[in-house]
Parts: structure tokens; C-alpha cells; sequence
């Protein structure tokens, strides 16, 4: 049976929980957001956390928290979302980026050394795709220069370094809990952060975002369901993967589909509104029954990582004290059009182009080699919790046959003389 990218679920309880909320008038307000919070900042270690209307609001909240001045410096990694350096840019910050390393693929410390100065005010160093980046050197870096560090833990509920979650390395950190994340309230987030003077700033810019009705959630809902249905293994099996194949043979480049970022995609439309009292509920019964969930998660990822790794570089922070919650198990591949469309072909559909070189998009003039590499190479294979042992080596050796199928052959060295 084809295999689909990812799964997407649908909250439990999410559809009972929206018809009965209006009867007892709580589906924006009531106890359930100050609940998640308080649960969510002890989780993470962190003195307090924030509910906002998403994982970018939460950034541009922060920026308003921390009163930069127009002209600030902001370092971001050359690869990631470009939401985040654009965000930044379009605030009026001086925006410098410094490239990433290809075994975390978060920024690199050694770059970020060596872009770093007394005028810089923020860092933001990113987690990408469950593996935490190196994020214990980085804060050193930061606050050596008196900068204040901003993680970006979209991907990275529940990953960690040395025993400390990730979001509480920084001054702040910021959450995603949109449909394809560890926790899925959809949409919304929070932030967490180690100042209770800066919780209370964003707290009171969060409560003054407008509230949401019925009509956003039965959007939300109908979203939702619809991208839970086509990724269900059956219906991927009988419609959607028919329909990929069938437009296999365009310019892959251009595909939205397969592509996880556009160019049209940076703004705040639909990302704004308060998060509700109904996201809260959904967010609590997710992070009390989260663990087995990314655990299984976690044994696939490895399963899968381990039956490749001698013909596959992953993406890995090898630290024996790193846990990483592998939302996407991601892979770096020197013909990755190629690999993807002949995995495609046997059943195995996957994700590319999820983050970018963000140097590119915004026109920055400089150029970040290892960025343009994971931008051209990156490849994200399935390995979902749902699945048995048997299923995960059945696409492992899928994989590995078309991996050695399209290798490119190394060149001969040079004959001496």
C-alpha cells in the first residue's frame, strides 16, 4: 500500500468539543488557556509560557515585547522558514543571517561566531524538524555579546539537550500548534520564556487579539478533517496517490504540493486572533497523552535511520544526551528530484523543500553554502508512529533500493604523474 508523507490527525474530541462549547458559552473563554499555560511552562522548565494565535504571532509578539529600536540587529540561520528573517526584515531590523551546518541543519555556531557583534541585539536559532541544533554553544555565543536568544521550537515539542527542553535555552521560545505538529490545536501556539515582565507584555498584547467565532472554527474543523482524510492510508491508497502520479512529470520545482513554502506565504493572514479556550482544552489532552505517541515515533524514526545510515546521511545531532522528537525524519540526498520521483513510483511519497535558503528569497546578496546545499538536498521519508516494525523495514528497503538505484558515481581521483 502507497505510503503518504505524513499523517495528520484530527484532535480527539475536536468535533463533540465544537458542538457542545457554544451551549456551555466556553469555546473562547474560560480556565483552560491560564491551565495550558501553567502546565506548559512546567513541562518545558521555563518560569512561564504565553498562548498565541500562532508560532509566527508568538514571534512578533516577542519583537514587541523586547522594544527594539528600528535598525536592530537580528541574526537568523541562512536555512530555515522564511517567515522568520522576513518577519524580522519587515519589522525594520537589520537583518544578518549565518549559515547552517549539514549534521543539525540549525545554524552553525562556529558561523554564527564569526557573524556576530556588539550590535547585535537578537539571535534566533531555529530546531528544525525535531532535532535540536546546537543550541547549548550557541546561547553561550549569544550571551557573551549581550544579545538575547529567541528559540524557534515549531517542530520541537519535547526534544531536549543535557536534560533541559528546548524553549528554555533562550530568553524566549516559540511553539506551533498547527495540524502537522506534535500538538495540534488547530492552529495557535505559545511562547515561553524565563522573564515574567516580558510574559506579562505578551500576555496583554495576546488578550487584545480579536476573539474567534464559530464560522473560524467550523473552517478550521472542515480544513483539518480534509487533510486527516487524504492523508488516511486508505484514501491515500485510492485517490491521492493515483492523482500524484498522474501529475508526476511536472516541473518539481514549481510543485505546491510537494513543496512545503512559498513565496506568497510570509504574511499574518489567518495567523492572528486569540487562541480560544476549545484550543486550550485540545492542547491539554494532547500534552497529557503526548509521551507514548512520540515515543513510538521515535523508535520508527530510528528503525528507519538505522537500516539506511550506511547508504543515507541523516540529519542527527549525535549527542548521547540530545533527545530529538523526529517530527519529520529527514535526509539529505546529492539527486534529490531524482530520488523522490522514483520513490514516488514505488510507493512512497515524500516532502521536499519544507525550509528554504533564505538567503535567495530575500535577496540578500550573500550566499551560505551549506544552506544552498540543504535546500537542494533535503528530503523528508515517512516513518509514522502508526506504523509496525515490519511496515518500517518494508519502506526502509524501498528506499535503499532506490537510493542505490540513482547514486551517483564518484569521481575517479586524479592519476598521480
Amino acid at each position: 500500500m502507497p505510503v503518504p508523507r505524513q499523517r495528520i490527525h484530527l484532535p480527539p474530541r475536536c468535533w463533540s468539543r465544537a458542538l457542545l462549547s457554544p451551549l456551555r458559552g466556553d469555546l473562547g473563554y474560560g480556565d483552560h488557556v491560564a491551565l495550558i499555560e501553567r502546565e506548559f511552562a512546567a513541562f518545558t522548565g521555563v518560569p512561564d509560557a504565553v498562548a498565541v494565535p500562532s508560532g509566527r504571532a508568538g514571534l512578533r509578539f516577542i519583537f514587541n515585547a523586547l522594544g527594539l529600536q528600528e535598525g536592530a540587529e537580528v541574526i537568523c540561520s541562512a536555512f530555515g522558514y522564511p517567515v522568520v528573517p522576513h518577519l524580522a526584515k519587515s519589522l525594520g531590523y537589520r537583518l544578518r543571517l549565518a549559515d547552517c551546518e549539514t549534521e543539525t541543519l540549525g545554524m552553525d555556531p562556529d558561523a554564527l561566531a564569526r557573524t556576530i557583534s556588539s550590535e547585535t541585539r537578537v539571535v534566533i536559532a531555529t530546531h528544525l524538524y525535531g532535532v535540536p541544533c546546537r543550541i547549548d554553544e550557541i546561547a553561550e555565543i549569544a550571551h557573551r555579546h549581550g544579545a538575547v536568544l529567541i528559540e524557534d521550537c515549531a517542530h520541537c515539542y519535547g526534544a531536549s539537550v543535557a536534560g533541559r527542553r528546548t524553549g528554555s535555552f533562550g530568553r524566549f521560545g516559540y511553539f506551533s500548534f498547527e495540524t502537522s505538529k506534535p500538538i495540534n490545536t488547530l492552529g495557535g501556539g505559545i511562547v515561553s520564556t524565563s522573564d515574567p515582565d516580558d510574559a506579562k507584555r505578551i500576555r496583554e498584547v495576546a488578550r487584545d487579539e480579536p476573539s474567534k467565532d464559530m464560522k473560524w472554527l467550523a473552517k478550521r474543523l472542515a480544513k483539518t478533517s480534509f487533510e486527516a482524510t487524504v492523508t488516511n492510508p486508505l484514501v491515500f491508497n485510492l485517490a491521492v496517490y493515483p492523482a500524484l502520479r498522474l501529475m508526476q512529470g511536472r516541473d518539481e520545482k514549481k510543485d505546491r504540493f510537494a513543496s512545503g513554502y512559498q513565496r506568497d506565504e510570509v504574511t499574518m493572514s489567518g495567523r492572528l486572533g486569540r487562541f480560544t479556550n476549545y484550543q486550550a482544552r485540545l492542547g491539554l489532552d494532547q500534552m497529557r497523552d503526548a509521551k507514548p505517541r512520540v515515543e513510538r515515533r521515535i523508535v520508527n524514526a530510528r528503525r528507519l535511520i538505522d537500516r539506511l545510515s550506511d547508504r543515507v546521511q541523516f540529519q542527527s545531532n549525535d549527542r548521547d544526551d540530545v533527545v530529538s522528537n523526529y517530527m519529520l525524519v529527514t535526509s539529505l540526498m546529492p539527486n534529490m528530484l531524482e530520488v523522490a520521483r522514483r520513490l514516488l513510483q514505488v510507493g512512497i511519497d515524500t516532502k521536499h523543500r519544507y525550509m528554504r535558503d533564505c538567503s535567495g528569497l530575500l535577496d540578500t546578496g550573500e550566499r551560505f553554502p551549506n544552506a544552498e546545499r540543504a535546500e537542494r538536498e533535503v528530503l523528508h521519508l515517512p516513518a509514522h508512529p502508526e506504523y509496525s516494525a515490519s511496515q518500517i523495514d518494508r519502506i526502509a528497503d524501498k528506499i535503499g533500493r532506490v537510493v542505490e538505484a540513482t547514486a551517483i558515481p564518484e569521481k575517479p581521483a586524479a592519476l598521480a604523474g
